[in-house]
């Protein structure tokens, strides 16, 4: 097992903590383009390394010590992609795929530096918070927008899928970004879209993309 690969599971893994818990397998399996056996057997043997707590059936979940390894990638990760985007103009959309490749080959030296260079900056460009120094995330009171009631207003702080570039150029069209105001206007019912408020338009949205938007209740 190669040092890469463990560290591409334990940020799958981080990542999709925010969405379910315990991960299980088959989002493992999604996110990485891997089969079920594949991934299994890739768990057992990050269970043995210490980094997460496994349960054939039941799921995976970082450990203390995955934990902070998950950290230490996203400060990097999310450093990276604030650099592509505001100095070397790639979009949001795009930045990811890049910061990836990066990041992994990105010494704590190069992270300090990197991070001081670009003014400590607190927000990667999909609004999500950049780890400090010391590893750590401030406690967000952010909420999906689907759950934002009828007539309240919602700042935009993030987007839980930074990973999927055709998802946020929909957004993107949308006009739904970090740091924008949205309204909820109309709830269909029977599971039916949302209707939001956004930059002077109406718009309609799924439930499902709903739920990939956080914001803050104003």
């Amino acid at each position: 097992m190669s040092e890469r690969t463990a560290e591409e599971y334990v940020e799958a893994i981080g990542t999709l903590e925010e969405r379910e818990y315990p991960v299980s397998t088959s989002s493992i399996a999604n996110t990485l383009g891997l089969s079920l056996t594949s991934v299994s057997e890739m768990l057992q043997r990050l269970s043995k390394k210490g980094l997460v707590n496994y349960t054939p059936y039941g799921g995976a979940s970082l450990t203390e010590k995955g934990r902070g390894r998950f950290l230490k990638l996203t400060r990097r990760h999310r450093l990276w992609e604030v650099f592509l985007n505001k100095y070397l103009g790639i979009g949001w959309e795009d930045v990811y795929e890049h910061a990836c490749s990066l990041e992994h080959c990105t010494s704590d030296l190069v992270a300090e530096k990197l991070d001081e260079f670009l003014g400590r900056p607190e927000f990667c460009p999909h609004g999500s918070h950049i780890p400090n120094r010391d590893f750590k995330l401030p406690k967000v009171s952010d909420i999906p927008l689907v759950d934002l009631e009828l007539g309240r207003v919602g700042k935009i702080s993030k987007v839980v899928i930074e990973s999927n570039s055709e998802f946020l150029r929909y957004l993107t069209s949308l006009g739904l970004l970090p740091g924008t105001r949205v309204k909820i206007a109309d709830i269909a019912p029977f599971g039916g879209p949302l209707t939001i408020e956004v930059n002077n338009s109406t718009k309609a949205i799924g439930r499902e993309t709903a739920s990939l938007i956080r914001v803050e209740p104003i």
